[in-house]
């Protein structure tokens, strides 16, 4: 019969072994090796996939710079060859005509001409002229014209009267042959305007073709001769001459000149 275990026992110390835990059965799900203590359960991505690659991973090198085929360079040098051709079209179309741009720069003057008196033709060229000239101008009439008379001072001290005539022409072709017309003998002339009897001009010496001359600039011809003031003129003066072809040079700005 055991022993009755209700009394008090004997306070004696139990003879226990530790429990030990068998962990040989439990399998790891997985193995994730940690190079850092704090990336021990951290995912580890790699670069995102580039546009030729996509989600599969990486196809190959990059792909390197393209190259122009021969029909590449020819279709861009068509692109710049119309390119020039639109761009010349342009500029002909906006760029200023020969008649825009204006008269050219009038070149130095070796005399100093003082304008004495200036005069428009708002009539036409055909009534101020004579003999040929008059008929030419009946079957091609000039756009513009002007009467000037001018006087200067020699170096000998000689006074001189110069009388500048400028006639416009709708066109070189049309000058050309009136400057062609004007520089032959017996042809008639432009009447300058002590010819014409102009109010001033009553104590100022004929201009009678003994110092003439002639030019034209693109569509304008200049017409000029000159005289002495107080003494005789001989014909084909030199001096007078000079004075003559250097006053030429004031046709464009004579030309252009507001009437006052």
């Amino acid at each position: 019969m055991p022993e009755d275990m209700t009394g008090p026992q004997d306070n004696t110390q139990r003879d226990t072994a530790p429990l030990r835990r068998d962990n040989s059965r439990i399998q790891p799900d997985r193995a994730m090796p940690a190079q850092y203590p704090n990336q021990a359960t951290r995912a580890v991505y790699g670069p995102p996939p580039t546009p030729q690659q996509g989600a599969g991973g990486p196809s190959g090198p990059p792909p390197g710079p393209r190259r122009v085929t021969p029909l590449g360079w020819a279709l861009r040098g068509l692109v710049l060859l119309l390119v020039a051709v639109v761009s010349g079209a342009l500029w002909l179309a906006v760029k200023p005509s020969d008649e825009q741009a204006g008269p050219p720069e009038p070149p130095p003057l070796r005399y100093q001409f003082e304008l004495s008196h200036r005069e428009e033709a708002f009539h036409g060229c055909k009534q101020v002229s004579r003999g040929q000239i008059r008929s030419f101008f009946a079957e091609e009439e000039c756009e513009h014209l002007t009467r000037a008379l001018y006087t200067t001072e020699l170096p000998d001290g000689s006074r001189v009267l110069t009388s500048v005539v400028t006639v416009l022409m709708p066109d070189p072709a049309s000058a050309q042959r009136l400057n062609t017309l004007t520089t032959k003998d017996g042809t008639g002339n432009v009447r300058d305007l002590v010819e014409d009897e102009r109010a001033g001009t009553d104590d100022m010496p004929d201009l009678d073709d003994a110092a003439y001359a002639s030019g034209r600039q693109d569509r304008l011809v200049v017409i000029g001769d000159s005289a002495y003031m107080g003494k005789d003129t001989p014909k084909k003066d030199p001096d007078l001459t000079d004075v003559t072809n250097e006053a030429l040079k004031l046709g464009w700005p004579q030309d252009q000149q507001k009437p006052s």
